[in-house]
C-alpha cells in the first residue's frame, strides 16, 4: 500500500498509546490526560438529551449549519465575556468537533510545507502530532515558571523571519507541565508578536481548572491586532465524549475557517450542540466546574504528597494551581523513557517528557496525570514509581 508522506511525520505514538493502553485492573495509568468520569454531571446530561429529543425533535438528528447552533454560539459567546472578558460576534465563533479540530484547521489554513511553527515547550502532544502533518518545521521556544521566555521568542522570530507561519501556545494551566503564564507575560507576548503578521493559535482547553485563583485573562483579551485566535472546549469541564467545542477569530479569517470546516466535516454533530445548549440554559455551569476544581485540587494535593514521601528528593516539580498534570524532572542525564520500561513492569504507566518536544527533545522529564484516579491508586502507583526511581537513579 502506498501512503502518502505525511503519515511519516507522526512517528510518536505515546498520545495513540495512552488512550489504548489495555483495561487491566493492576494497571494504574498516569498516562492520559483524562478528566474524571467521577466528573460527568451525568443526571443533568440525561434531562439534556432527553429535553432535547423531546423538544427539538428531528432538528436534533438532522445536519446542522457548519458554523454550529445559533443559540449554543450565543451561550458560549455570553460565557467568554463574563468569564474571560472576551467579545467576539456571532460570525467571529465557530463550533468544532473538539478542540482538537480547531488545531488542525488552522495548520490547513496557515501552513504550507517547510514553513515555520513556534511552540512553547514542552508542549501539548496532540498539537505537535496535528501540526507536524503539515511538513512544517516545528521550533520550540524555552519556557520557565512564567510561561514562554519572552527573548527567546524574539530571537526566533528574527532569525526566521517570514518563514514563521504561526504560534501555537497554551497559557494556562498547560498540557503538560500544568505551568501557567503571568499577567506580565501575556502582556510582554502581544507586545512581542503585533508588529509580525503571524497568527496566534490560544489552546484555552484548561483556561477554568483553576484551583487557588480565578482564570487569568486569556492573550486574545489583550490582542488590538485580531492576531490571536482562540480555541476552546467543553471537553475538560464538561465531557469530553460529546466532542463540543469552538474557535474565535476575526471575521475575515473566520470566512476560510468555515471553508475547510465545510470540506472536513461538513458540520459538527447536532445532538450534542442541541444538548450543550440545553445544559448552559437551564444549569449552573460555573457551580459544576467549582466542584471539578475542588475533586481536582484534592487529587493533586494527594499526588503532590505522594510524590514527596516516596520519590527521590533529585526528582524535582513545581506544585499546578490548576489543570491536569504534574511534571516532574529527573536529573539530566536520566532517560525516561528508560524508566517507563521498568514502570510498566510494575503495572505503572506514564507519558516520557521527551514526547512534548516539538524540537530539542529533553529525555529526563515525565507527565503524571492526577485527574483520573481515585486518591489509593495515586499513593499506591506514586509509591511503587517513586521505588523504581530511586532504584534507577541510584545505578548512577
Amino acid at each position: 500500500m502506498r501512503y502518502a508522506d505525511r503519515i511519516t511525520f507522526l512517528e510518536d505514538r505515546s498520545l495513540l498509546e495512552a488512550f489504548s493502553l489495555p483495561k487491566d485492573d493492576s494497571l494504574i495509568s498516569f498516562a492520559a490526560g483524562f478528566p474524571s468520569p467521577d466528573s460527568y454531571p451525568m443526571e443533568e446530561i440525561e434531562e439534556a438529551f432527553m429535553k432535547t429529543i423531546k423538544e427539538a425533535g428531528p432538528a436534533a438528528f438532522s445536519y446542522a449549519t457548519t458554523q454550529g447552533l445559533d443559540s449554543l454560539r450565543e451561550e458560549i459567546l455570553k460565557r467568554m465575556k463574563g468569564k474571560l472578558k472576551v467579545s467576539f460576534s456571532m460570525e467571529e465563533i465557530i463550533i468544532t468537533s473538539g478542540s482538537q479540530q480547531g488545531v488542525d484547521m488552522s495548520g490547513m489554513l496557515f501552513v504550507n510545507k517547510d514553513d515555520i511553527i513556534l511552540f512553547e515547550t514542552p508542549s501539548y502532544l496532540g498539537a505537535v502530532n496535528a501540526l507536524r502533518t503539515y511538513e512544517a518545521k516545528l521550533i520550540g521556544i524555552p519556557t520557565d515558571k512564567d510561561g514562554i521566555i519572552i527573548d527567546e521568542l524574539k530571537k526566533s522570530l528574527v532569525e526566521y523571519g517570514d518563514l514563521v507561519k504561526m504560534i501555537y501556545v497554551i497559557p494556562d494551566y498547560q498540557n503538560p507541565t500544568g505551568r501557567s503564564w503571568s499577567c506580565e507575560r501575556r502582556k510582554d507576548f502581544i507586545n512581542a508578536i503585533k508588529d509580525y503578521d503571524i497568527p496566534v493559535i490560544e489552546d484555552g482547553a484548561y483556561s477554568e481548572i483553576a484551583f487557588d485563583t480565578e482564570p487569568l485573562r486569556p492573550l486574545v483579551s489583550y490582542d488590538e491586532k485580531g492576531q490571536v485566535i482562540y480555541v476552546g472546549t467543553f471537553s475538560k469541564i464538561f465531557s469530553p465524549g460529546l466532542r463540543v467545542a469552538w474557535l474565535c477569530a476575526r471575521e475575515d479569517i473566520m470566512e476560510k475557517y468555515l471553508v475547510l470546516k465545510n470540506a472536513s466535516d461538513l458540520a459538527s454533530a447536532t445532538i450534542t450542540q442541541y444538548q450543550m445548549d440545553y445544559y448552559l440554559k437551564h444549569f449552573d455551569m460555573d457551580k459544576h466546574i467549582e466542584k471539578i476544581t475542588t475533586l481536582y485540587r484534592h487529587r493533586r494535593n494527594v499526588m503532590a504528597d505522594a510524590i514527596d514521601k516516596f520519590f527521590p528528593e533529585e526528582a524535582k516539580y513545581l506544585l499546578p494551581k490548576g489543570g491536569l498534570f504534574i511534571w516532574v524532572e529527573l536529573p539530566p542525564e536520566k532517560d525516561t523513557r528508560e524508566l517507563l520500561k521498568r514502570a510498566l513492569a510494575k503495572n505503572i504507566a506514564f507519558i516520557p517528557g521527551s514526547a512534548f518536544y516539538p524540537s530539542n527533545r529533553k529525555y529526563n522529564e515525565m507527565r503524571l496525570n492526577f485527574s483520573n484516579l481515585e486518591d489509593e491508586d495515586i499513593i499506591s502507583g506514586i509509591e511503587i514509581l517513586g521505588e523504581v526511581t530511586k532504584k534507577y537513579l541510584e545505578e548512577g
